[in-house]
């Protein structure tokens, strides 16, 4: 597994994998913004044969950095590729010196809350019915104060003692 930076040759990939996204797809338009705009990350995963299977993005904004999306190829989840991304963007948040990350996730989307909260991440609002009625968007936040970037990949286990 390698997780890199994304570029623009990486958008026809991304766009395959915005097909398998389930909650509000995204546009060509909407993913070359983020490839090219200021204060952001965008992380692509491939196997080590260089398949793309997940991209993930990030904006930078004053103290908060947002996790605007994780897609993760359906055949691929649950092996660790969102985890690796997700990582990879909370240590960047840290070293933009950011104190908080926010996301919304669909409350009916169980496998990426429970990653998000091995995580640290905790609830602060609901959208209610954000994504259809019935699903509402769960605001997470991860405080960072305090936090260094070589703990990121501990927080997992934290949670367990929770």
């Amino acid at each position: 597994m390698n997780v890199d930076i994304a570029t623009l040759d990486d958008l026809p990939a991304i766009l395959a994998l915005e097909a398998n996204f389930e909650r509000r797809v995204w546009s060509e338009q909407s993913w070359h913004d983020e490839l090219v705009g200021s204060g952001r990350l965008v992380l692509i995963a491939r196997q080590s044969e260089g398949q793309v299977v997940g991209v993930a993005c990030f904006q930078h904004v004053d103290e908060v950095v947002d996790l605007h999306r994780i897609v993760v190829a359906p055949e691929e989840r649950r092996l660790g590729f969102a985890r690796v991304m997700l990582v990879a963007g909370l240590q960047w948040a840290i070293e933009q010196g950011a104190s908080r990350v926010l996301l919304e996730v669909d409350n009916t989307n169980v496998p990426a809350i429970a990653l998000y909260r091995g995580y640290g991440f905790r609830q602060v609002a609901t959208r209610r019915d954000y994504y259809a009625p019935g699903r509402d968007a769960l605001i997470l936040e991860r405080p960072l104060e305090g936090v260094d970037v070589d703990s990121v990949g501990m927080w997992d286990m934290e949670a367990l003692d929770d």
